[in-house]
């Protein structure tokens, strides 16, 4: 199949929302059609948070992927924009992920170009600019190659391009590779023009694993952090649990040498789903972060493996910030304004709700279908949070207790929607995510040592599948 943008346009506009929509959910992003992953690209452009993402529109499946896109402007509802980058170079046979550039009214994509066919496979960095943010041209050569790359680097491994605005009109650009002793490293490189690019310096960590993907530098106050996903890092007994793991990484990058000095690092969320987090610097100066709300190395994806029409969904998206040396996880506001109901029966709730809670010590909270009677519960338990969905018919996942303990009652947020749930233990110091398949759209939530402070039902628009630009 040739790949172009015209007839990836087409067919989401013939196919788009011919879907399932039993679990689709109602204010996470999902693609309109086929499969996604990585968020990519994540800016503010024109006032507006942007993201791309990877995407394989003809398929509920991973496969050749191209670069979708949306746009939000209240975290909530979102415009479908015509998909931004599709692989029909010669020397690509997909798009992978990168990052974004915002500069007045041209935004410059960065980008992976991966190649494997006739048992030859390679990853080089190509550019692509835009002036309205919606129709991209590719640069016509590959701006870092394998011949850029240091010797000790694993030529087939070098992905995931996000650039930093640094000092003095420069940016920096870190890249997820690996060495060819299958040690995880982040390669930084500058440039000022994303035409010419120096090699700058690598970070290589322990933590790493066997390859350091998708990597996102930003500074908080006076730290720098570093967030990163892991192929293969070893579990720990509260840490680590999934095949894959994203980490936070806490510490002061030299920008004369590029060494960078590591004060703490830690797992982001705890929960099963969620890899590839990007972050951006909103208009007040916050900083939003956004990931792919699934995991590699699942069993199945419920919704391609029962023939849904789509897969893949984004977290909510949320603000951080650096306490001592915890970072902090919190919504970003908007959901607020999708509250329809204060004065709710927990024993017949919505299944999109916003709930905040205060749990004490051995408490628990047991949420159950009122159509299935299937269940989950999460609380505390000896000081710690904890998560158990070992009882669900789909996708059942062993109890999971997460990092740190608490001595006394617990704040706790949880952000639930049609298949997923998003719950901020202790202020956002810890967060857990979890996709979740139960019939109905009404449950049951009963608790333990414990009570709930507020509860609101959510109501959003209608969903609108219509792709920006076509009739």
């Amino acid at each position: 199949m040739k790949h172009s943008i015209e007839t990836a346009n087409n067919y989401i506009k013939e196919m788009t929302g011919k879907i399932n929509k039993s679990f689709y959910p109602e204010y996470h992003f999902s693609p309109p059609i086929g499969w996604m992953n990585d968020p990519n690209g994540v800016c503010f452009y024109k006032g507006k948070l942007n993201f791309f993402y990877q995407y394989n529109p003809y398929d509920s499946s991973w496969s050749d992927m191209y670069w979708g896109h949306a746009v939000t402007e209240d975290n909530c509802v979102f415009t479908h924009y015509p998909v931004a980058l599709a692989p029909n170079c010669d020397d690509e046979t997909m798009c992978f992920s990168g990052g974004a550039v915002v500069n007045k009214d041209e935004m410059i994509l960065i980008y992976t170009k991966h190649y494997e066919k006739d048992g030859l496979s390679r990853e080089t960095q190509s550019v692509a600019r835009s002036l309205d943010g919606i129709h991209f041209l590719k640069d016509e050569t590959v701006v870092l190659g394998a011949e850029d790359l240091p010797e000790e680097i694993n030529q087939k491994e070098f992905r995931d391009p996000n650039p930093v605005l640094w000092e003095n009109g420069e940016y920096a650009v870190f890249i997820g590779s690996k060495t060819i002793e299958n040690e995880g490293c982040i390669l930084i490189y500058k440039t000022k023009d994303f035409k010419s690019f120096q090699y700058f310096n690598k970070i290589k960590l322990p933590c790493m694993g066997v390859m350091c993907e998708c990597p996102d530098f930003f500074t908080l106050g006076e730290k720098d952090i570093l967030l990163c996903s892991i192929i293969n890092l070893p579990s720990e007994e509260y840490r680590f649990k999934n095949i894959n793991s994203v980490l936070y990484i806490v510490g002061k990058l030299n920008r004369q040498t590029g060494e960078f000095v590591v004060d703490y690092f830690d797992e982001l969320d705890s929960g099963m789903d969620f890899y590839a987090p990007q972050t951006a610097c909103d208009k007040d100066g916050k900083r939003i972060m956004l990931a792919w709300m699934e995991m590699w190395g699942k069993d199945e994806y419920y919704t391609h493996t029962y023939q849904h029409g789509y897969c893949g969904a984004l977290t909510y998206p949320r603000i951080l910030t650096l306490k001592d040396h915890f970072l902090y996880q919190i919504p970003a506001k908007g959901i607020e304004k999708y509250r329809t109901n204060s004065t709710v029966d927990i024993k017949n709730l919505y299944i999109c709700y916003d709930m905040s809670l205060r749990l004490r010590k051995d408490s628990k909270v047991i949420v159950k279908g009122k159509l299935s009677e299937e269940s989950f519960s999460f609380g505390i338990q000896n000081g710690r949070f904890y998560a158990d969905f070992s009882t669900l018919k789909f996708q059942p996942m062993d109890l999971r207790k997460c990092k740190y303990i608490y001595d006394e009652a617990v704040e706790i947020r949880v952000l639930s929607d049609r298949s997923s749930i998003e719950i901020f233990i202790a202020g956002g110091k810890e967060t857990f995510t979890q996709r979740y398949f139960i019939d109905g759209d009404r449950l049951s939530i009963e608790i333990e040592n414990g009570e709930i402070t507020e509860v609101y039902e959510l109501t959003l628009p209608e969903k609108n599948f219509k792709i920006k630009g076509q009739i």
